[in-house]
């Protein structure tokens, strides 16, 4: 074979190169957006089902809560709610409704450290404010099982926030725990 011959051979080998790439990189694309739309679905259905879950849990409770949790925190308020059936390796499900937007939660470290028949010990989600970038994690907050509804303020408070922070415990029926972090505008 002559060089010139070669050449021509693997020019035709860079083409069908430069044609396989294409055509894995629009396939790439393509159901890389597919699998993210799938994976979006699957997040959205899982929130429903949480959300779902919570909504009839505060309904058992009564049906003026919402309105009761405005008013006591206009500022805002999360429900969260753990589920006991597995021995305190618990998650929580944020049920978000009038949140302000200077925080962000994250619920995956939130679970129940200790519980009593008088108490709860919970490691609350780690939490960050915004304008600060301020960042509290690992907080633990001790409240008694009962009275439910009583409030109790959040051991922390960023700095030049107008809010301060409180939890209570709103349901507890022996399976599942169900809490409001509020936020209300100080004086």
């Amino acid at each position: 074979m002559t060089p010139g011959t070669l050449q021509t051979i693997f020019q035709i080998i860079i083409l069908v190169g430069i044609i396989i790439t294409g055509i894995g990189g629009f396939g790439s694309y393509h159901y890389g957006k597919k699998a993210t739309a799938i994976k979006n679905e699957k997040q959205q259905e899982n929130q429903q089902a949480t959300n779902s879950k919570l909504d009839k849990i505060l309904e058992s409770i009564g049906s003026d809560n919402k309105t009761k949790l405005l008013e006591k925190y206009q500022a805002g308020y999360v429900l969260f709610g753990i589920d006991l059936s597995t021995t305190f390796s618990s998650e929580a499900f944020p049920h978000r409704k009038e949140v302000l937007t200077e925080y962000e939660f994250d619920w995956g470290k939130v679970k129940i450290e200790k519980l009593t028949s008088t108490s709860i010990t919970i490691l609350m989600p780690d939490i960050r404010y915004k304008p600060l970038n301020a960042h509290f994690n690992g907080t633990y907050r001790t409240i008694p099982r009962r009275p439910l509804g009583k409030e109790y303020i959040y051991p922390v408070r960023p700095a030049g926030s107008l809010h301060r922070i409180f939890i209570e415990l709103l349901n507890d029926n022996n399976q599942q725990l169900i809490f409001v972090i509020g936020f209300r505008k100080t004086e």
